[in-house]
């Protein structure tokens, strides 16, 4: 019971900040949420963690100077009182430590194509311009992932480098991901070309003891927002 007291001060906390926060409203190729819109479909307060807890929200995103409305859903597992009140929560809202617990912070806007979310990462890819000469956002990103590339592939090349055919993979794959960080970020021929193998296989595929597998885990893992996840 007093878990669950605790809880409901915890939600009814939040709310009453929400109605006294205003909506904040997304740049081009970004989303915001609208803070009053969040709606639990399915869960079970009474039960002890970890618990299933499925919500949804609707979400302001901006491409081309138009703003459309998505209802999005968000399925979570919550292992602890932190879970509900930090995982629970719309893309976008940001939550702060009080002294009771927890309480509404601020919203921050989002890139659409970083959302985990399968109705926003939709839309991402049918509205938003990923041309890096277009959209700086994708410019900033590609960036990183070039620097995070090239550590990745300087610890696979030197995993490799010890030689046998149990490691061997690891050098060729260092390689083949230096080489698509070398075209970051003006150019992603090479990136495109891994992310539609991702595609084709519906994910990472399976780790056979071979180049390509790694080089796909490890890009979907560092380049995330690039791969349409909503499609598998």
């Amino acid at each position: 019971m007093k878990k669950l007291n605790l809880l409901s001060l915890i939600l009814l906390g939040m709310m009453s900040s929400n109605l006294l926060a205003k909506d904040v409203l997304p740049e081009n190729n970004f989303c915001s949420p609208m803070l009053d819109s969040k709606k639990y479909i399915s869960t079970n307060f009474s039960l002890s963690y970890p618990r299933q807890a499925q919500f949804e929200c609707t979400y302001r995103c901006k491409a081309d100077g138009k703003i459309s409305t998505i209802i999005a859903i968000s399925k979570v597992t919550v292992t602890s009182m932190d879970d509900d009140a930090l995982s629970v929560v719309c893309q976008g809202v940001k939550v702060k430590k009080v002294s009771w617990g927890y309480d509404f912070d601020k919203v921050e806007p989002f890139y659409a194509y970083q959302s985990s979310l399968i109705e926003i990462k939709r839309w991402a890819f049918e509205n938003v311009n990923q041309d890096p000469r277009k959209n700086l956002q994708e410019v900033i990103l590609l960036k990183t992932l070039k620097a995070d590339l090239y550590k990745i592939s300087a610890a696979f090349i030197s995993s490799g480098a010890s030689g046998g055919s149990a490691t061997a993979y690891f050098l060729e794959a260092g390689q083949k991901l230096s080489k698509i960080a070398d075209e970051l970020p003006n150019k992603t021929t090479l990136l495109d070309e891994t992310i539609r193998q991702i595609v084709v296989n519906k994910g990472l595929g399976r780790l056979d003891g071979t180049a390509q597998p790694l080089i796909n885990q490890m890009l979907s893992s560092a380049a995330a927002w690039k791969i349409p996840s909503h499609l598998f």
